[in-house]
């Protein structure tokens, strides 16, 4: 007996190649059968998603969802499940002396699977400026923490940038990559330093810093630490990092992301490889809006549509060395699936630096489905609900 079948759907799975009219069948909690035509005889639940996309679970790989502990952290099933999204990464709330509430208050009370890069600084994002001296680092401590709530912690993360930056250099980073050695985990990269004003920036420096795995986050920040040099081109210590296997993460959020910077970036060689939120509170409510935004967004930048699913679920499933068990609609995987609907209009977005954009699809969630439970999406982060804004 079939516990949820799809039925008449359009699948799209980057993972295996697949954009066909298939059926997706449910059974105890995973993928069971993905075929056209499946029977809806021996199934419990049917969802009719005719015409609709039926897509691998959304991966968000860089948002903030410390619900209840850090000012900004939105609730996690608003930012995931009832969004469209079935795996969370939450990009540092917290640090070693703040982690313990997500394993015992957060993590046990939401549906959407969650997963954590631990700030270096020793408070996390509890108090800012979060890293302004040696002594905002726990290093000892923070290998700990990450050795305690392994798989729940993936990577370290440090935000190269603000009043540490004169003070450390490039040794703050350095701090953070050993944590990370030690930890066996990967280290994230903030880049983008909005108050740097005319101080100085540590992006080319910590470049050469990251290996293979390691992710640099922010792509595409207009701030001042950008991938760009002062002539609009592209830092060679970022084209280098690329070819070694550094993943690159576009994170949108609500002060670091540039469509100019984005389309010279692009023109220069640079491939971002996924794309994510750093949802806030605040960011929901006036910049980002949700992760189907997001995708719009790079709809509008020229990718395709299989570009855009595949940077939002096999893509991000990789930098997490989750690969095997994330990112796929492949029978006996954990049935993680979104239902999108694709939308045809006069779409317009902006950026973080009143620059706007247009575009002419946009993506809609419909439906998630997360370890075979099935959700319905909220009414939307805009009065009107989760398209972007029409142009007049």
């Amino acid at each position: 007996m079939v516990d949820l079948l799809l039925k008449g759907g359009e699948v799209l799975d980057p993972s295996q190649g697949v954009r066909a009219k298939l059926d997706v069948a449910v059974t105890d909690g995973a993928i069971s059968q993905v075929a056209p035509n499946i029977s809806a005889k021996e199934a419990r639940r049917v969802i009719n998603v005719q015409g609709k996309l039926v897509v691998p679970g959304l991966i968000d790989l860089h948002c903030h969802v410390y619900d209840g502990v850090n000012q900004t952290g939105v609730n996690p099933d608003l930012a995931g499940v009832l969004s469209g999204v079935t795996t969370l990464v939450d990009a540092g709330s917290a640090g070693c002396y703040s982690f313990g509430g997500f394993p015992k208050f957060v993590v046990p009370q939401n549906k959407s699977r969650i997963i954590c890069m631990l700030h270096i600084s020793r408070v996390g994002l509890n108090y800012q400026p979060d890293l302004s001296r040696r002594e905002d680092i726990d290093l000892e401590e923070t290998i700990n923490v990450i050795n305690a709530n392994k798989p729940l912690i993936q990577g370290v993360k440090i935000r190269a940038v603000g009043p540490g930056v004169p003070v450390m250099g490039v040794e703050m980073v350095k701090l953070a990559k050993q944590a990370a050695t030690e930890g066996g985990v990967r280290l994230m990269v903030h880049i983008g330093d909005r108050t740097a004003g005319d101080g100085p920036t540590i992006t080319h420096e910590l470049l050469p810093l990251l290996e293979p795995g390691d992710i640099i986050t922010h792509l595409f920040s207009g701030n001042p630490g950008r991938i760009l040099d002062q002539h609009g081109k592209v830092l060679p210590e970022l084209l280098e990092a690329q070819e070694r296997g550094v993943f690159l993460d576009t994170a949108h959020g609500r002060q670091n992301f540039s469509f100019d910077v984005a389309r010279a970036a692009l023109d220069q060689g640079v491939r971002p490889q996924s794309i994510s939120t750093d949802l806030t509170i605040p960011g929901r409510q006036n910049t980002v809006h949700s992760m189907t935004e997001m995708l719009s967004r790079f709809l509008a930048l020229g990718y395709s549509l299989e570009d855009v699913i595949r940077m939002a679920t096999t893509n991000p499933a990789s930098a997490l060395g989750m690969d095997g068990s994330l990112g796929s609609l492949a029978v006996g995987r954990e049935a993680d699936i979104t239902v999108l609907e694709e939308h045809t209009g006069n779409w317009l977005f902006h950026d973080t630096e009143g620059n706007d954009l247009h575009g002419d699809k946009a993506l809609e969630p419909v439906v998630t489905v997360r370890a075979g439970e099935v959700f319905s999406p909220d009414w939307g982060p805009h009065p009107w609900g989760w398209l972007p804004e029409l142009a007049s």
